[in-house]
């Protein structure tokens, strides 16, 4: 069977030579050299390609490209020149005025923050949110307190079901954590703790309690950082929300955790100005990373509702407020020790980019530690909020890792305790 197509081609030479006489003959010569132009075209591109020659907007996507890398690089080199020259401007936190690392005296009026209980603070922020089961969690708590001395009440909330929850066991509504409950009954209808699992359902904080002789009643509320994925969700909940007891815009998913937190332990509180007390309950928050920053709202909610905060400590936590404004709302109804402990290579503290925190600032920056009154943040000292200045993005890819852990933290304060002492 003849090939119609290799004909025509090979008929073209001699067509093109000779008059056409016929209409169909024009008609087939034009059809045919159509397809020789296009894969002549076809041809001429691919030899080009394959000797090199790219189209015109492949060299402009380059130059854009190396155009962008030097930019960026340049911004880069300037800001940490510029963050150099800012950084031997601050004064070092052990010239500050405001620490203290002697624990058997009163401190001076104007240190308020005593480095040995900062750090035993944030330690015991730190026992909570591991990757054992809530009983364990609870025991390991409970003997960390007894070997040093601490013998007061601990409770450790998961918040799967409501305190105080009545059983519903009898009523035919039977919750999950009652259904896991129910079949560990014993013959003598007594649960077998020993035998359920509890890893599913996380401790959200834990708070000691402890009455002094003095008629004192002493709280202390831990909320633990990020620990499960919904945690990792919450922090991703990052559009603000104006909330009507704050009166101001605040990160929706760190309100929502806060507002969960605060509405569980209030039956657990001594309550405000209580006849009974008197006065005297006081209440300290303490948080990490995530708990960080719920620890902070959750503290303005209870001195809103009347309770005595004394003490806030937010370590590694992120930003929470959507501005300045935000920030002068929510700080004149935090204690005066409201401290927040952050390293400039702790990607965390930088989130989200468009928010800020409140209190007090001890950054760890370079190697050196700086104490930043939160008047200071708002004035002169407002350049160690800035992303761009101090945001060193190949340091921190480097260093997330260990920069955010409690231990890291606890390390460095106690650096800074051995540099004040041995002044």
């Amino acid at each position: 069977m003849i090939n119609n197509s290799a004909v025509a081609f090979n008929l073209i030479p001699s067509l093109l030579k000779r008059p056409i006489k016929h209409a169909t003959s024009r008609s087939y010569l034009l059809l045919h050299s159509k397809h020789v132009t296009t894969a002549g075209q076809h041809h001429c591109f691919a030899t080009n390609i394959k000797q090199g020659h790219k189209p015109k907007y492949d060299h402009y996507r380059l130059a854009f490209a190396v155009a962008a890398t030097v930019a960026a690089g340049a911004s880069s080199l300037y800001a940490r020149h510029l963050r150099e020259q800012k950084l031997s401007t601050l004064v070092s936190a052990k010239d500050s005025g405001i620490l203290s690392t002697d624990v058997s005296t009163s401190n001076a009026p104007s240190q308020i923050y005593n480095l040995p209980t900062l750090i035993e603070t944030i330690k015991r922020a730190g026992l909570i949110g591991s990757t054992k089961s809530v009983k364990h969690e609870l025991h390991a708590l409970r003997k960390w307190h007894m070997n040093r001395g601490y013998n007061g009440g601990i409770v450790v909330r998961d918040l799967s079901r409501p305190l105080f929850s009545l059983n519903l066991l009898d009523s035919g509504h039977e919750t999950n954590v009652e259904k896991e409950y129910s079949n560990h009954i014993d013959d003598g209808g007594q649960v077998d703790i020993g035998n359920i699992d509890h890893t599913n359902r996380r401790e959200c904080y834990y708070l000691y309690y402890e009455i002094h002789s003095n008629g004192e009643t002493r709280q202390q509320l831990f909320c633990r950082g990020t620990t499960l994925l919904a945690d990792v969700l919450t922090c991703l909940q990052t559009w603000f929300v104006f909330d009507e007891e704050l009166g101001c815009r605040v990160h929706y998913g760190f309100n929502q955790h806060a507002n969960r937190i605060v509405e569980d332990v209030l039956p657990l509180l001594v309550p405000p100005k209580n006849s009974e007390v008197g006065n005297y309950a006081t209440v300290e928050v303490c948080g990490h990373s995530l708990g960080g920053a719920v620890a902070m709202l959750v503290a303005i909610k209870l001195r809103k509702r009347g309770y005595t905060v004394t003490r806030v400590t937010s370590l590694a936590g992120p930003r929470f407020c959507r501005g300045v404004e935000e920030r002068d709302i929510l700080q004149k109804w935090l204690p005066r020790e409201t401290i927040r402990i952050e390293d400039d290579l702790d990607i965390v503290t930088y989130l989200p980019l468009m928010g800020v925190s409140v209190g007090d600032k001890l950054w760890f920056a370079e190697d050196k530690a700086y104490m930043l009154p939160k008047d200071s943040l708002s004035g002169k000292n407002s350049w160690t909020e800035s992303v761009w200045l101090n945001l060193r993005s190949f340091e921190v890819i480097l260093n997330q890792s260990k920069t955010h852990r409690v231990m890291s933290y606890v390390n460095r304060l106690e650096q800074l305790v051995k540099d004040m002492n041995n002044d």
